[in-house]
């Protein structure tokens, strides 16, 4: 790490006296209508009036700015065209030998007299883009974006794979953080899959993937961060959108979502509210061999067998309003929540045997039933201070958060032998299990420009995050009900984590750098009420990022960048409280747990701006993963527990294709190869678990005459190692059919997802003592029609106002 930090100090000094090394100029501008209304989306071109050529074109963006960087000295002039507007031809202008920008300043254009009715523009963007620090997935208007849910979503993005539990694995490495519009949840992993779940893939804009992100994001999240994009329009006057989705897979799914904008030249008022309605199916086997310590061999046989029937009731709602006070400041605030419920009905059947005869010691029918109901709100003010129209501004984002979650579980198992006679009495369990979680945050982001194209980036986050549980237990005892000690426990945790950030942005002709470097200081407590325990932990660490990009020819880029990582255990996890599955396995927190830290590497290659070979390497110390085991007071009851277990190294290579075969045949294909290595302590020896793993994913999108289009895609896994669990292999292929009618305002689909039933998971884990195969069978394969409409024209979706706190929600 020392060395690491005298490169980073070294490229900071060398960027410094940057004047000299500056190629040529920028050349920027902003095109507006009559009415001094931005224009996005709008083709530029510069033309090199020496030559007589085309320089570049390029296009305005969500304000209105387009920008051209770079240019050598010459005359030139701009066009601009638009397909409702009439053409610009600007007035010629020079470029010395003296690196200066060039500000062309607003540009009017009027609208075409000869206009016949509306006019629908649509520019349509890659469905991957390959940005400095990130790649970005473009969703809206693509075939992701089918109606289904944003989990489903998540799962056809290339890089990303999501387990049956909903936690996102990205490139084989486990440890993503999720965040939606640039702030994290702060929510358990459960609650944030219900949210997802309930979240429509047509509410969705695009899909921000940073393996490794700069120092302006947040240290947490060895793999990386997933941002999710929500559309937020920008279309002036009135304008909006409804959609309506419903089908069948084990049970019946329905939704529907109305998003509302009005916008002004001084203000602008959002809200979206949908509803999501899911019955699922889940059928699991699980057999367990419990071992002899001793002599390895199995003493027990543990059969299992159950259904899980959750019924997912959930609203989510967003509404805000931006203000433009003057050109130079803006203030504005958001309210985002949710509230649903996740009852579940989980009877399950479980046949204890002895292992050497293999006679059945007993068969145990539990029904496990679950109520859960939550709500959450988040508070948002904002504000932006435009110091010129370079990029020179100031954000401040103030956030509060709430969440409350309840459920109320019943447990019930009776005991029989083969014949069906009882042969124990009935068990039961009830548990009280409420979650109450509140944060505080503070964000401040600065950025500053220079004339010679270095750019300066700093910023400060505060959080102060709170979580309380006061779980609660009775166990059935001669008939009545008595509270359990044992497995009672009130804890609260608090954390607070104050950060800051340096970025440095430099563009030497072909040659753009980026270095940053974050401090993250942590201190936590926790206290377990019911034993009058407390521990704290205080820690300080630096996070340098380092990105590189090298342009040899117009066709041909090279990036390299280098990130340092931590891993903080989830608020859950820390939690020492037990939550029963079934009277003979449970799932506890760790409140010993520690960060992991992890260094990541990546080189990649861009041909034509479009085609991208990615290398990478990765490696982690104290990585957190689950382990099993059996209770000490109960060898028959297996328990499932996170711990900091060992290192991990990550390797693999990525090849990302998009192509287009024919005029009405587009595709991307992504390919990733990795190497998983866990080195992990068992007893006095080290086991080392590793694995190959290939992963494929594919869309092919097929437009038809009539405004027709098919979609076909799929992906698959060749199975992976995470810590001491082998995962087999698994795929799926889904399929869609759109119409687009009543002026490409109306949508129907029709989509059908994991055709042939191979979104399922097997698995195996060996640890300690305890031998397990699973099979998991979800509900994954489904049939769903959605219809969207919108009004008021056209919606862009850009603009999205992002606020301080998403990464806190992932934890809680």
């Amino acid at each position: 790490m020392k060395l690491l930090f005298s490169i980073f100090i070294f490229i900071i000094i060398a960027s410094l006296p940057v004047a000299k090394a500056q190629t040529g100029s920028h050349i920027f501008g902003k095109v507006v209508n009559e009415k001094h209304e931005t224009l996005s989306y709008t083709t530029v071109t510069l033309h090199n009036m020496d030559s007589g050529t085309v320089t570049i074109a390029t296009i305005t963006d969500s304000t209105g700015t387009f920008a051209f960087k770079n240019i050598i000295a010459g005359n030139y002039n701009i066009s601009i065209k638009s397909l409702s507007h009439q053409e610009h031809i600007g007035a010629p202008f020079q470029i010395s030998l003296s690196a200066s920008n060039h500000n062309i300043g607003l540009i009017q254009l009027l609208s075409k007299s000869n206009a016949i009715g509306e006019v629908v523009i649509q520019q349509k963007k890659p469905l991957i883009e390959q940005h400095v620090d990130k790649m970005v997935v473009n969703v809206e208007n693509s075939g992701l974006s089918d109606g289904s849910s944003s989990l489903d979503l998540l799962n056809k993005i290339p890089g990303l794979s999501v387990s049956t539990d909903g936690t996102v694995t990205l490139k084989g490495k486990s440890g993503t953080t999720i965040m939606i519009n640039g702030k994290l949840t702060y929510l358990s992993a459960d609650q944030l899959t219900n949210l997802l779940r309930s979240t429509s893939s047509l509410d969705v804009t695009k899909v921000e993937v940073m393996t490794n992100p700069s120092a302006k994001y947040e240290a947490a999240g060895e793999s990386g961060i997933v941002n999710i994009v929500l559309k937020k329009g920008l279309k002036q006057g009135f304008n909006g959108s409804i959609g309506l989705n419903g089908g069948m897979g084990r049970g019946a799914q329905m939704g529907g979502s109305i998003n509302l904008n009005y916008r002004t030249s001084k203000t602008n008022y959002f809200a979206t509210y949908n509803q999501y309605y899911q019955n699922l199916e889940n059928r699991q086997e699980l057999t367990r061999y419990l071992m002899n310590n001793g002599t390895q061999q199995a003493e027990y046989i543990s059969e299992q067998r159950n259904i899980e029937k959750p019924k997912l009731r959930s609203n989510n709602f967003r509404i805000g309003a931006d203000f433009t006070l003057d050109s130079k400041n803006i203030i504005g605030f958001l309210i985002n929540g949710g509230f649903g419920k996740y009852p579940k009905y989980e009877p399950t059947e479980n046949d204890f045997r002895n292992a050497t005869d293999h006679s059945l010691l007993w068969r145990a029918h539990t029904i496990n039933e679950g109520r859960e109901r939550w709500e959450d709100l988040l508070y948002n003010l904002n504000y932006v201070h435009k110091f010129d129209e370079d990029g020179h501004q100031l954000t401040v984002d103030l956030d509060h958060v709430y969440h409350y979650s309840k459920m109320d579980q019943s447990l019930q198992t009776t005991y029989t032998d083969d014949m069906q006679n009882p042969t124990r009495p009935l068990s039961a369990r009830i548990g009280d299990i409420p979650s109450k979680n509140s944060a505080y945050v503070a964000k401040v982001d600065y950025t500053l420009p220079f004339r010679n194209g270095l750019k300066f980036e700093a910023g400060y986050k505060g959080s102060i995050v709170r979580t309380e549980n006061d779980l609660r237990y009775d166990t059935l005892q001669n008939g009545i009900y008595l509270p359990d000690h044992k497995t009672s426990n009130h804890f609260i945790y608090q954390e607070n984590i104050q950060a800051a950030y340096l970025n440095l942005n430099k563009e030497w002709g072909k040659l753009t750098t980026q270095v940053g470097l974050r401090g993250e200081y942590t201190d936590t407590k926790g206290e377990q009420i019911t034993t009058d325990e407390t521990f704290t932990k205080k820690y300080f660490d630096l996070f340098p990022s380092l990105f590189v990009t090298y342009t040899i020819a117009d066709q041909h880029r090279v990036q390299a960048n280098y990130s340092r990582r931590i891993e903080r255990p989830s608020f859950w996890d820390m939690n020492p409280f037990r939550v029963y599955t079934d009277p003979f396995s449970y799932y506890e927190g760790n409140s010993k747990l520690d960060p992991s830290f992890s260094n990541s590497f990546e080189l990649g290659y861009t041909l034509l701006g479009k085609y991208m070979v990615t290398t990478n390497y990765s490696h982690a110390k104290d990585v957190v993963n689950e382990i099993v085991g059996r209770d000490l007071l109960a060898s028959n009851t297996v328990f499932e527990r996170p711990v900091n277990l060992g290192t991990y190294t990550n390797m693999g290579v990525s090849l990302t294709v998009p192509t287009q075969f024919t005029r009405w045949w587009n595709a991307t294909y992504f390919a990733n190869f990795y190497y998983n290595r866990y080195e992990l302590p068992m007893g006095e020896a080290i086991s080392i678990r590793s694995g190959n793993t290939l992963a494929i994913n594919g869309q092919n999108t097929f437009s038809l005459p009539k405004s027709w289009k098919l979609e076909l895609g799929g992906n698959y896994t060749s199975g992976m190692t995470v810590g001491v669990h082998e995962i087999k292999s698994y795929g799926l292929i889904y399929t869609g059919i759109q119409k687009n009618f009543l002026n490409e305002k109306a949508m129907l689909k029709l989509v059908i997802n994991d055709i042939l039933k191979t979104n399922q998971r097997r698995y195996e884990t060996m640890y300690t003592d305890i031998r397990t195969f699973g099979k998991i069978n979800r509900d994954s394969r489904s049939v769903l029609l959605t219809f969207s409409y919108r009004f008021g024209g056209n919606i862009s979706s850009s603009n999205n106002r992002s606020t301080g706190s998403e990464d806190i929600k992932n934890r809680l």
